[in-house]
């Protein structure tokens, strides 16, 4: 939907700063859906139009030219008009505020929003702030956090529910859950993923590490699909494997631990759904968050184990130390749950901000 397609509504008016993956888009979707109604919501950011996570069709939105911060030229080149097009923007809708999460794609929108005073706050899933969000930090209305920082921020700093924050496709039993995969309770379910950049290193060692077990596998590109299901065919191991899952309540419900990365996402939800975990972090992450966010969940929240991926030896015997206490990593992650569940929704902070009401 474009932006010219979009009429007069009551209400404040929300403006998104979001492209990039899935971890940006998905949350801002969902922040979207949640202010419906209420609120004049418009995305804009780089790449939306093409990107496979944006569901265009559902909001109204303006792509807006944008680079890396690195090399400075292209940067510049593309920044500057970005930046030009985000300031025509903002003085068309007028934005009560603007919310920004994170990434290159977003850092035009958020500098015509500093620069023309506009209300910003920051969403940071990760334990390591993003470039982009360090650099409008100190300018930021509140700083929305899920993972404690690992470094102080010079910003009004407010914890927000963990995401996912709308239960897409219902709540889940797990009976049911496990016929939909073709599993029963004979044996533990393990939910393996690790998104399209971190699947290949859990594509080609899970299935040897996971003996005994019934797997739902998401394999993350199309091309790695066939091999990892012959392997588990090879080692007699009832597996359900996939590219990805679009309804990832229906996995976590069926699951009794996972195999995954140590993504913002992938962290919040394994907390959101109670769903104990063998992490190993994504190696080539920026400032090697995933490690942060791995430790986090499992020596705060005590909700797993983690290992890099260079001791993938030991991975069998992390998921054997995981099972062996699967009852006590479970009540540890009800007992966090219902700890952090008195956070606000980032809705409610937009509301504060937006409205003018003192909600946080």
């Amino acid at each position: 939907m474009d932006v010219s397609c979009w009429g007069e509504l009551m209400g404040y008016t929300v403006l998104l700063a979001v492209g990039g993956s899935g971890g940006h888009l998905l949350p801002a979707q969902q922040l979207a859906m949640l202010l419906g109604g209420e609120a004049r919501v418009v995305f804009a950011g780089s790449g939306l139009s093409k990107s496979p996570f944006f569901e265009r069709e559902e909001f109204a939105f303006e792509d807006v030219e944008a680079a890396p911060l690195w090399p400075p030229v292209r940067f510049l080149k593309k920044g500057g008009r970005g930046f030009l097009q985000s300031v025509r923007l903002l003085k068309k809708l007028k934005p009560d505020v603007v919310v920004g999460f994170g990434s290159y794609h977003a850092f035009p929108v958020l500098a015509a929003a500093a620069l023309l005073r506009k209300n910003i706050i920051l969403y940071e899933a990760n334990s390591v702030l993003g470039k982009v969000n360090r650099l409008f930090a100190p300018l930021a209305h509140v700083m929305a956090l899920q993972i404690p920082l690992q470094k102080p921020v010079r910003a009004r700093q407010q914890y927000v529910s963990y995401f996912p924050w709308l239960e897409q496709g219902g709540l889940w039993e797990k009976e049911r859950a496990l016929a939909f995969y073709g599993f029963d309770l004979s044996a533990p379910v393990c939910l393996v993923f690790g998104g399209s950049q971190g699947a290949a290193f859990l594509n080609g060692t899970a299935p040897s590490v996971l003996k005994g077990c019934q797997v739902i596998h998401c394999v993350g590109k199309l091309e790695a699909l066939e091999g990892v299901r012959l392997a588990y065919e090879k080692l007699g191991i009832k597996a359900f494997v996939q590219v990805f899952e679009s309804e990832m309540a229906r996995a976590y419900a069926a699951a009794d631990f996972a195999l995954c990365r140590s993504g913002a996402a992938t962290t919040t939800e394994l907390i959101r759904y109670r769903v104990p975990a063998v992490m190993v972090p994504f190696p080539y992450a920026a400032e090697n968050h995933q490690q942060f966010n791995a430790r986090f969940f499992c020596e705060e929240v005590k909700g797993g184990f983690w290992l890099e991926e260079k001791k993938a030896f030991c991975l069998r015997e992390a998921v054997e130390t995981c099972l062996l206490q699967l009852e006590g990593l479970k009540q540890a992650l009800q007992k966090f749950d219902q700890i952090e569940r008195k956070r606000v929704d980032l809705a409610q902070v937009v509301r504060s901000v937006g409205s003018c009401k003192d909600i946080i």
